[in-house]
């Protein structure tokens, strides 16, 4: 294994003391972490690493200070969409490799739905798997999907396809899933529970799955909503019980007094009672508006109630320059440009039309075999795969008998501004059309 050793990480040290943040950042400069509770201390820290530099500057930081702890019940995550490019995936390996010798442990998770019974009728349920650092394949069927598998299965569940309004990704491939997780985690067990019915075959009724959706004020035709469904319906109907020392060797059982009484039937529970943690985001200071938004919900929850964000980068005045200045010095790197255009999910629709063709350009000769992975051909590294999933899941409104206006007829990833994966990248259009200010918008 190589010698992972970290160079210039910043100085964190808690303190008691209020301090202004640097003007600039100096990786030689001692900067006073400080807790807003002296409660928060004590509970369990949560790092959600999201696969990209920032993050990773970040987990390192935290790492080489000494501000995480098994014993608490710290732990790493990281959400695979299915859709990242394999060298974000190369990247991930390195830093769970890096992160071996601190003894915290670091998990790759996933959405996956399953199974069971619900007032007497079959559904699907949204959770989470957890998977190992290497690609699925026959051999490693622990493995991590990177086909878009896991995106397909979300679309296929809820029957559409997410938008700038509408981002079901971002809520159950990340938020959602690893709320899921820590459901399981803060319970302090050496397992996750086996989810789903004990029948050897899928149990989902077409025929009531369309009439609970009729009843729920659904108006879907019924051939098309079973059409959509059925890649979710196809997929596996359980989720075994997973040991997490199967899928992380860092993994010692913690027992934290902060989370008694926090748990009803081996989960723990949000709200008055519930648990509490401590959540790692790696955002920077040049990135206002998602800080504002991150920092708003440590006044009002929204969902999220006892999850404390803490953003240390942009209290350290952290921009995308230090960032890249940091794993310069360092000995592994993520391994895709710095603009950003090929990182996260790749053709992700929050990148705005400049940005897309722009990934496009770079990877439309690529059909070369990735090193474990093989080819990007359908796979979402392909811009095929995008255009055959939004012709997949999309809405027809026409097709509903839903159409109102004859110039809106399709709701896709471009919502019903009439673009698609094929007009934004073969077409000219004037730029103020769809654009994005925010091609990193998920991973908070």
């Amino acid at each position: 294994m190589p010698d992972y050793t970290l160079r210039h990480v910043p100085k964190l040290r808690v303190s008691k003391k209020v301090q202004k943040p640097p003007t600039a950042y100096n990786p030689k400069i001692e900067f006073q972490f400080r807790y807003r509770s002296k409660r928060h201390k004590s509970l369990p820290h949560i790092v959600k690493f999201s696969g990209g530099r920032s993050s990773g500057m970040l987990l390192f930081s935290l790492l080489n200070n000494g501000l995480l702890d098994p014993k608490r019940g710290d732990v790493i995550v990281f959400n695979n969409t299915s859709a990242e490019h394999p060298n974000t995936y190369r990247f991930v390996k390195d830093c769970i490799n890096a992160t071996k010798r601190y003894g915290i442990p670091f998990f790759l998770i996933e959405f996956q739905t399953y199974e069971d019974s619900r007032r007497g009728v079959y559904v699907r349920i949204p959770s989470y798997r957890l998977v190992n650092d290497e690609p699925l394949t026959a051999k490693n069927p622990d493995g991590f999907h990177w086909r878009g598998e896991v995106f397909e299965e979300l679309l296929s569940w809820s029957g559409y396809v997410p938008n700038q309004f509408s981002r079901i990704c971002t809520k159950h491939l990340k938020l959602e899933t690893t709320r899921n997780f820590l459901k399981d985690w803060l319970v302090g067990k050496p397992t996750i529970p086996r989810l789903g019915h004990y029948g050897t075959d899928s149990r989902m009724d077409p025929d009531e799955s369309y009439q609970r959706h009729c009843e729920n004020q659904g108006s879907v035709p019924k051939d098309i909503f079973l059409r959509k469904r059925t890649y979710a319906w196809q997929r596996p109907h359980v989720r075994p019980e997973q040991v997490y020392k199967d899928f992380c060797s860092e993994f010692v059982p913690f027992k934290n007094h902060a989370l008694e009484n926090g748990t009803y039937g081996n989960k723990a529970f949000w709200g008055k009672g519930g648990v509490e943690y401590v959540a790692f985001i790696g955002l920077r200071s040049d990135e206002p508006k998602r800080i504002q938004r991150v920092a708003e919900r440590n006044i009002n929850p929204g969902g999220y109630e006892g999850e404390h964000v803490y953003m240390p980068l942009a209290d350290l005045a952290i921009t995308k320059e230090d960032v890249n200045l940091f794993w310069d010095k360092q000995i592994w790197n993520l391994n895709l440009p710095r603009d950003t255009t090929l990182s996260n999910c790749v053709y992700c629709f929050l990148k705005g039309a400049k940005n897309l063709k722009r990934v496009h350009e770079e990877l439309i000769d690529t059909g070369e075999d990735f090193p474990n992975f093989g080819t990007i051909t359908n796979t979402p590294n392909d811009l095929s795969w995008w255009k055959q999933i939004e012709s997949n899941y999309g809405r027809d409104l026409n097709a509903e008998g839903r159409a109102i206006r004859s110039d809106i007829t399709h709701i896709g990833f471009f919502g019903t501004k009439g673009l698609s994966y094929t007009s934004v990248i073969e077409e000219e259009f004037s730029p103020e059309i769809f654009e994005s200010n925010l091609p990193c918008d998920c991973t908070e």
